[in-house]
């Protein structure tokens, strides 16, 4: 018997030393839904997925939650992220109307939503202007709302599934300027091989906070670790040096 007793003590060690998890780490796997919106968001290598995504796989790591993301049309990455719990989601503007309907887990960035269109047009720089030509918007963003809130007639509005699209409609005289993030046009229209100087600013309407969020789903010992992994990554240096290896400008200001 006394040698039973210790079998069964060693059987049983791992289990007083490692008690069950507790139930909230029993949920479903994360995962992580996103669009191709260079810098922020792209297709490619791990470490080559544009700024912002960079920046959400390296705090995923950090917080031992790492997800490998799937990459959707916007509308479609909207649509999963708003019915399926546990669904990440990059980068989400933080406006009213979704503030109720999501887990704003960290702020990533705050970027400028503005007109853009061709050098050789007049520059679109009132909000009278704007309400006579077509514009190309994104389809499922934010930016189609503010747009309506400016009066721009719904028929002026054309919505397009990429930056791509938006840019080429434009090119091509099917739109007399775009509406959406400067930063993502800009870039987008470098690395399509087209010259900086084609595509000027105008008037800009917003400025907005992107964020990683979620629709529901994240528990709360999940999101401070998010949290704290974030903080660790600003107070190294990492995140500033991740937007310079993009060429981009890094404001701290810009990330908390």
């Amino acid at each position: 018997m006394h040698h039973l007793s210790r079998r069964f003590l060693v059987a049983t060690l791992p289990a007083l030393l490692w008690p069950p998890l507790p139930a909230a780490a029993a949920q479903p796997p994360l995962t992580l839904v996103t669009s191709d919106l260079p810098p922020m968001a792209m297709q490619g290598g791990l470490g080559q997925r544009g700024v912002l995504l960079d920046l959400v796989e390296a705090v995923l790591q950090r917080a031992d939650l790492s997800v490998e993301p799937d990459f959707f049309p916007w509308a479609r990455a909207m649509l999963l992220a708003s019915e399926k719990p546990r669904t990440l989601i990059m980068p989400l503007n933080r406006t009213p109307d979704r503030e109720g309907r999501f887990q704003w887990l960290i702020k990533l960035y705050a970027q400028r939503f503005s007109f853009m269109n061709l050098a050789h047009q007049p520059r679109v720089d009132t909000a009278e202007q704007a309400r006579s030509l077509r514009v190309a918007v994104l389809r499922g963003s934010s930016n189609q709302g503010r747009l309506h809130e400016l009066d721009v007639r719904p028929r002026q509005l054309i919505a397009f599934s990429s930056i791509a699209d938006m840019q080429r409609a434009l090119q091509r005289n099917l739109a007399d300027a775009l509406y959406g993030s400067e930063l993502i046009h800009n870039d987008a229209w470098r690395r399509s091989g087209q010259a900086p100087a084609q595509l000027q600013t105008g008037l800009t309407l917003e400025s907005a906070d992107i964020w990683l969020a979620a629709h529901s789903g994240v528990t709360d010992a999940e999101h401070a670790r998010l949290r704290q992994a974030h903080e660790a990554l600003l107070a190294d240096g990492s995140i500033e040096r991740l937007f310079k290896r993009y060429g981009l400008r890094f404001r701290p200001e810009d990330a908390r």
